[in-house]
Formats: structure tokens, sequence, C-alpha cells
């Protein structure tokens, strides 16, 4: 491997993205603030978010460990917009979870 902090930046993101899809509670602990179909989207969005990390991960190790080392341009280039895909998917759902966070401020006032 070529690439060492490549494949240190793929392991953090797969740790987070594990953490975030399996063991984060903390949209459970709205629970009880906010409406329960409000709440479930929340979980969701999280939980969708945390899969896209492990993809992020996944997909930016093998161009940048697997695929640098044979020098595939295309299969690199492929690989790299499936990242950013990732990586936008991951902004977006971010973005969805600040607006019910918006939503549930607005509502406590």
């Amino acid at each position: 491997m070529h690439n060492p902090p490549a494949a240190i930046f793929s392991l953090v993101v797969a740790v987070c993205g594990w953490y975030y899809l399996f063991y984060s509670r903390a949209a459970h602990k709205l629970r009880g603030i906010e409406a329960d179909r409000v709440n479930g989207r929340r979980v969701l969005l999280r939980r969708l978010s945390g899969a896209a990390m492990c993809g992020l991960a996944v997909s930016f190790f093998a161009a940048f460990c697997v695929l640098d080392e044979k020098r595939e341009l295309r299969g690199i280039a492929v690989l790299v917009a499936i990242s950013l895909a990732f990586l936008m998917a991951i902004v977006v759902l971010a973005i969805a979870d600040v607006r019910l966070t918006l939503k549930l401020r607005c509502h406590k006032r």
C-alpha cells in the first residue's frame, strides 16, 4: 500500500459511519420531545448517513489504495465519482437532519 493517509482516512470514516449506523442513540433520545413520525424519520436519516459514510470509506479506499497501485485511471475516476456521490448524499442527509432540528426549535418556542 503506497498511500497510508488515504487508508487512515478511510478507516476513520468507516469507524465513524459504523458507529453512526449502529450505536448512535442521539436521535432516539428526542423521542419524547418530537412526534414519533418525525423522530422515526430522523433516525432513518442518521442511519442512511452512517451507511453512506461506510460506502464513502470503501470507495475512497478502493480508489486511492487498491486501484492507484495498478494505475487504472478509468477505474479511479469512477470510484472518485462514486466517493463524491456518497459525500453529497451525506451532506444532503445532514441538511435534512438540521432542517428537522430547526423545525423542532421553532415549535418549542
